[in-house]
């Protein structure tokens, strides 16, 4: 999702930050395209390109590939021939109907179980950057997906605070599988060798 600079420049408190932009009262943020719809602020994300680039590599998406949130391209542009979605440019994710066999974007948090609901129907692999928390979030959610399949991997990015988004949860590459059954690994993007070293022997006494 891209923001113009001038909202930036604009804002008296603004500080040149983006997670200060969206919490000023002063700025009336509106995506173009939606200018009478509300913004929440945790839908006003931009992907690091090194992110979006390090998880297309780590997962590898192949076959018909969907970006249902193009945004300013920064999982599309690495994907070439993937299919795209954008609504501020006329294509809505919900008319998408085709089966696709992978899914790999940066989701709308806000609106997030919904659009993974409708991701579930007509992708094999979905590959979303999002808090990991926002899976566990509801009981629903949870028998939802680990009904139609499972996750075999949280990929963990970093905080949303080291990333420059505007909230602090983890954020993590969350794969869903259909069909999948298996155990769910967790991975981290940059392995921390003092945890690794402290992790207690297991054994049994």
């Amino acid at each position: 999702m891209k923001l113009d600079a001038s909202l930036i420049r604009n804002c008296p408190d603004h500080g040149g930050s983006l997670q200060r932009l969206v919490r000023c009262p002063s700025v009336n943020l509106a995506l173009p395209g939606l200018e009478s719809e509300s913004v929440r602020l945790d839908d006003i994300i931009l992907t690091p390109l090194d992110v979006a680039r390090d998880v297309v590599k780590h997962f590898k998406p192949s076959g018909r590939i969907l970006d249902p949130c193009r945004g300013n391209g920064a999982f599309a542009d690495l994907m070439p021939g993937c299919d795209w979605c954008e609504i501020r440019e006329g294509r809505d994710f919900y008319e998408w109907r085709e089966p696709v066999d992978w899914i790999v974007s940066n989701p709308p948090y806000s609106v997030f179980a919904d659009f993974l609901r409708h991701s579930l129907n007509v992708a094999e692999n979905i590959v979303y950057l999002i808090p990991v928390n926002k899976i566990f979030n509801s009981d629903r959610m949870m028998r939802e997906i680990w009904t139609w399949g499972g996750v075999p991997e949280i990929y963990t990015v970093a905080g949303g605070g080291a990333l420059g988004f505007p909230i602090g949860f983890a954020i993590g590459a969350v794969h869903f599988r259909r069909g999948y059954r298996g155990e769910t690994r967790v991975t981290f993007r940059t392995p921390n060798a003092k945890h690794s070293d402290s992790r207690p022997n297991n054994r049994t006494t």
